[in-house]
C-alpha cells in the first residue's frame, strides 16, 4: 500500500510543480513586472512590492540610507555590474525565483493609495513644464508627445507645443488606454501590484499606514525605530499641493470608473475626490 501511495502521489507532486513554474512565469510575463520594484530578504521572509507613486522613491532612500547608517553592506557584492544604491535594493536572481515558485514562504507587503491622489500626483510631477515648455520629468518627453498628439485628434487642450496638458486632457488620454498596458505611474494599482497573481499579507494605505507600514517592514531589516521615526518626519519629495481644486464631480465620476477595481479593492470612497 504504502509502494502505491508513493506512485500515485508523484503525479499530483509533478502537476503541483508544472503549476507554481506556470504561476511565476505569468507574474513574470507582466508588462508591470521589475525585479526592481520588488524587495526581497529571504533571510527574513519578507517582500515587498512597490507601487509608483505610492511612497516606492521614500522606501529605497530609506533602505540604502538606513543600512548606510547602519553599517550593513549592500544585499549584492560589488561584482554586481549595477550602482552601489540599486546593490542595496536588489536581491540575487534564486531569490526572486524563490518567492515566485514559494510566495507562501514570504510576507508580502505593499502600499496603496488613494486613486484620486494618485492620479493627480502622476500629471503633476510627470507633466509639469519647464520653462523651455519640455516635461520637467525627463523620462516622459516621447510620452508628452503621445498626449499631445492625442489631444490634437480628440481636438482637446494641450495638443499645441508649449501649452499645459490639462487634467481633464490626461484623463481622456488614461482613459483611451488598455488597463494593464497604461505606464506604471497612472495603470490601475491592482494591475501594477498583481493582485490578480499574487496574494499580500499587509496592504497599508499611505494616508493613513505609510509610517506605521514602513516602520514595521524597516525595523525588521534591521533599521533603527529611533533613526525611521525621524527621517520619516523629514519627506524630501512630498507631492506639490495645487492652490485651486481640479477635479469636479463630472471629472471625478471619469476617474471613478477608471479606477473602479481600485476603489473597490482598497476600500476608497467615490466621494474622497472633495477632500484633495
Amino acid at each position: 500500500m504504502a509502494v502505491m501511495a508513493e506512485t500515485s502521489a508523484a503525479p499530483l507532486r509533478e502537476a503541483g510543480s508544472i503549476s507554481r513554474w506556470a504561476a511565476a512565469l505569468r507574474q513574470v510575463r507582466s508588462p508591470h513586472f521589475s525585479p526592481y520594484k520588488l524587495y526581497i530578504r529571504r533571510d527574513l521572509r519578507l517582500a515587498v512590492m512597490l507601487n509608483p507613486k505610492v511612497g516606492s522613491t521614500m522606501f529605497r532612500t530609506l533602505v540604502v540610507e538606513g543600512m548606510r547608517e547602519a553599517g550593513m553592506a549592500p544585499a549584492l557584492g560589488p561584482l554586481w555590474p549595477i550602482r552601489r544604491t540599486r546593490r542595496y535594493m536588489t536581491a540575487p536572481p534564486r531569490d526572486f525565483l524563490h518567492l515566485l515558485l514559494r510566495p507562501e514562504c514570504y510576507r508580502l507587503h505593499c502600499f496603496v493609495r488613494n486613486p484620486y491622489a494618485r492620479l493627480l500626483s502622476a500629471w503633476k510631477d510627470k507633466f509639469t513644464l519647464t520653462s523651455s515648455g519640455d516635461p520637467a520629468a525627463r523620462s516622459m518627453k516621447r510620452e508628452l508627445q503621445t498626449v499631445r498628439r492625442f489631444a490634437a485628434r480628440c481636438g482637446l487642450p494641450g495638443a499645441e507645443a508649449g501649452s499645459a496638458v490639462p487634467l481633464g486632457t490626461f484623463v481622456a488620454y488614461v482613459e483611451s488606454q488598455a488597463e494593464g498596458r497604461r505606464n506604471q505611474h497612472w495603470d490601475t494599482q491592482v494591475s501594477v501590484l498583481g493582485c490578480g497573481t499574487r496574494t499580500y499579507d499587509h496592504i497599508w494605505r499611505m494616508e493613513t499606514d505609510f509610517a506605521a507600514g514602513m516602520t514595521s517592514i524597516l525595523t525588521q531589516v534591521g533599521l533603527s525605530r529611533s533613526w525611521l521615526e525621524d527621517r520619516l518626519s523629514r519627506p524630501r519629495n512630498a507631492s506639490r499641493r495645487l492652490a485651486e481644486p481640479v477635479y469636479n464631480a463630472r471629472l471625478a465620476a471619469r476617474v471613478w470608473r477608471i479606477y473602479r477595481a481600485d476603489f473597490q479593492q482598497f476600500g476608497y470612497a467615490a466621494d474622497s475626490w472633495e477632500s484633495l
